[in-house]
């Protein structure tokens, strides 16, 4: 309950895939994949997805890692439907279990887990406002005002047609020129376009069709089956995706590694606090309050000696003043 209340995953579960684009990621096809073999996950991929991020959270308690590896790691926990899902070889069996990752996976920490991605995207194009709002406030732990209630919705042109759709630079340059639209943006694009070679399904997909390119939907007649839809896209992929952004009060940054250094770097504690102040809200089951924020600085204090280990940190929380008060409170 705790993974699923701090990230807010259930919300990849809603998210209503274009099975057109992704046939391959609604459908299971056997060694061969010839047309007419397509069978439905059981369970699907979301459902790993979603055991991945808690396995994951609860493999840092397990081994009382650090909690900075929400940013980064050199794990990641997988099973073989998932590792192919990724692009991760040489892993067998159905268990969910911790698999070291190289660089060239693109994958590691919570940032590029495919719970989150789906969630925070449209099932169609990858959203960076979403993405940039869940990073600030799950991760870094800051408060993210919501929007005006007359702002105009990011539109998804390619959700409605497959075809011209406008880079997402070019959608975000748009609303930026919106007087209600560019205070938000200026204070979340930069986040969120680190994002943008992860696409709507969670893969990493540094290249996409030019601007304007028609995009057909898979079907049998035309792609025979789903090895040939994917040399389709593969022809049309041509475009390197322009993942580049200035962090606010930060460096340029190309991509979620730059990004994810940028963090570990400038953010170390912001990140180690917020999962301490989650936790402790987590452990005593009420909001904190303004008095609270000095049992957040002693537990800080108390967890970085020793990396923020997980497990430290939930004993610290445990034997705290304020959890203690509390426990006492409910027996009282």
């Amino acid at each position: 309950d705790f993974t699923l209340q701090w990230l807010s995953i259930r919300k990849s579960w809603t998210v209503p895939i274009n099975k057109q684009l992704y046939p391959r990621f609604l459908y299971r096809v056997p060694i061969g994949e010839t047309a007419g073999t397509e069978m439905g996950y059981r369970p699907s991929v979301r459902d790993y997805m979603m055991r991945e991020t808690i396995g994951f959270v609860g493999h840092l308690i397990d081994q009382n890692l650090s909690v900075l590896n929400i940013v980064d790691s050199d794990f990641a926990v997988l099973n073989e439907r998932l590792a192919i899902h990724y692009g991760v070889a040489g892993v067998k069996g159905m268990q969910m279990r911790p698999v070291s990752i190289k660089p060239e996976h693109h994958l590691g920490g919570l940032l590029t887990h495919g719970s989150v991605l789906i969630g925070n995207g449209t099932g169609t194009a990858p959203h960076p406002i979403y993405r940039a709002v869940w990073l600030r406030e799950a991760i870094l732990g800051d408060t993210v005002a919501a929007p005006p209630s007359n702002v105009p919705a990011l539109s998804d042109s390619a959700g409605k047609s497959l075809e011209q759709a406008l880079s997402i630079a070019d959608l975000l340059a748009k609303h930026r020129t919106v007087e209600s639209c560019k205070d938000c943006h200026f204070r979340l694009d930069p986040w969120g376009i680190p994002f943008e070679k992860y696409n709507a399904i969670g893969k990493y997909q540094p290249k996409v069709p030019k601007d304007g390119t028609r995009v057909s939907g898979y079907n049998k007649q035309q792609h025979v089956d789903l090895v040939g839809y994917q040399a389709y896209l593969d022809s049309i992929n041509i475009v390197d995706v322009d993942a580049t952004s200035g962090v606010p009060h930060g460096p340029q940054v190309d991509g979620l590694r730059d990004l994810k250094d940028h963090l570990l770097k400038q953010r170390r504690d912001d990140i180690a606090e917020n999962v301490i102040r989650r936790l402790l809200t987590y452990g005593i089951g009420r909001h904190l309050t303004y008095h609270d924020r000095f049992a957040v600085e002693a537990l800080s204090e108390e967890n970085e000696v020793n990396d923020f280990g997980m497990r430290d940190i939930i004993v610290s929380i445990c034997k705290s003043k304020v959890f203690r008060d509390r426990r006492q409170e409910k027996e009282d």
